[in-house]
């Protein structure tokens, strides 16, 4: 019986064998592989250019885009910048860069308590011009440490502040004249510096005929050197007026 039924088993499966069609592959069904295998005649240094050529293919489908460049990363200074450092960056000016105001600026300050330094690069020059004026016997050259007329005529408390300017500029340029005639010659006069008076005092509105206060100094020096000696020149009378020195009277008003 056994024999029996391997027989029969074995010509079934014969009879289902020959039976069974093969299947037909659909028109498009192709594997996902054959794009990249060598076909048939294809020389071995090929087939591997072409195995590369599609990994890198590959590669760049499944790669992620690229990022955009990151901007560079400034150094770190270890803080923030400092206020001048910003200042100079944006082109700002800070604060006490500005020199003195000008004379006829009343608007500077409506106290004029300002006393100016007693020495420095703007007073010696000043002081130089009316040095050399004298010398030269030139009196337009000293009008720099003049006081000006504009601030002149608000500070006065007097009937005519403009004609009264007008005669002590007038007495100025006249004294310039006559303190270059104390000496018969000035030839090789050198200036070597201005030296303010008295301690400068406080003058208040109301004394000595003015609307506004001011510092006053008596007997300043023009100092020089002349075939080498020292030498000087009195200057009576100086006031100060938004931060800086200015002469009143060169020579004693108190004798005209």
């Amino acid at each position: 019986m056994r024999m029996i039924k391997q027989v029969v088993v074995g010509a079934l499966a014969a009879v289902m064998g020959c039976a069974a069609p093969t299947p037909t592959p659909a028109p498009d069904a192709r594997p996902a592989e054959s794009a990249q295998l060598p076909s048939a005649g294809t020389s071995p240094k090929a087939a591997a250019a072409t195995a590369t050529s599609g990994a890198g293919a590959a590669g760049a489908a499944s790669a992620p885009p690229p990022q955009a460049a990151a901007t560079p990363e400034l150094p770190n200074d270890g803080g923030a910048r400092t206020g001048a450092e910003t200042a100079a960056a944006d082109g700002a000016l800070q604060p006490g860069s500005a020199p003195p105001a000008d004379a006829g600026d009343a608007a500077f300050s409506a106290t004029n308590k300002i006393l100016p330094p007693l020495e420095g690069q703007e007073l010696t020059a000043r002081a130089s011009a009316l040095f050399d004026a004298i010398v030269k016997n030139e009196p337009a050259l000293a009008d720099p440490f003049w006081f000006p007329k504009e601030p002149f005529i608000p500070l006065k408390d007097v009937k005519d502040p403009g004609k009264y300017w007008g005669n002590l500029h007038a007495a100025y340029l006249n004294d310039v004249k006559a303190m270059h005639r104390k000496r018969k010659r000035w030839e090789g006069a050198r200036f070597v510096g201005f030296e303010v008076g008295s301690r400068p005092k406080w003058v208040p509105p109301g004394d000595e005929v003015n609307k506004i206060g001011y510092y006053r100094s008596l007997h300043g020096k023009l100092k020089y050197e002349i075939d080498g000696r020292p030498a000087s020149i009195d200057v009576h009378t100086i006031i100060s007026w938004q931060g800086r020195w200015y002469v009143t009277h060169l020579g004693d008003f108190k004798k005209r």
